[in-house]
């Protein structure tokens, strides 16, 4: 700004480039912070696919060690003497 009291062209222009780095420096951020959010994306799908794989083995294992406790509990009771 001069003794008037106005801006110079070569204050805009500052103010300009000033604006246009900001611009770009948001516009970075944001373009890395979408790579991230792709990225943990696609981390979290693999993560419920590897439970979705567990499960589809964990519970029929489960079901079948549940009958043969249940079936060696039952024949491991002492018979009542009569």
């Amino acid at each position: 700004m001069n003794t008037t009291g106005q801006y110079t062209l070569e204050d805009i222009m500052e103010w300009v480039v000033i604006g246009l780095l900001a611009t770009v420096a948001v516009l970075v951020a944001l373009w890395l912070g979408g790579w991230l959010m792709v990225f943990l994306g696609k981390l979290f799908l693999a993560v419920a696919a590897l439970i979705v794989v567990l499960l589809k083995f964990l519970i029929p294992a489960l079901v079948i060690a549940g009958i043969i406790y249940l079936i060696l509990r039952a024949f491991s009771k002492p018979q009542a003497a009569t």
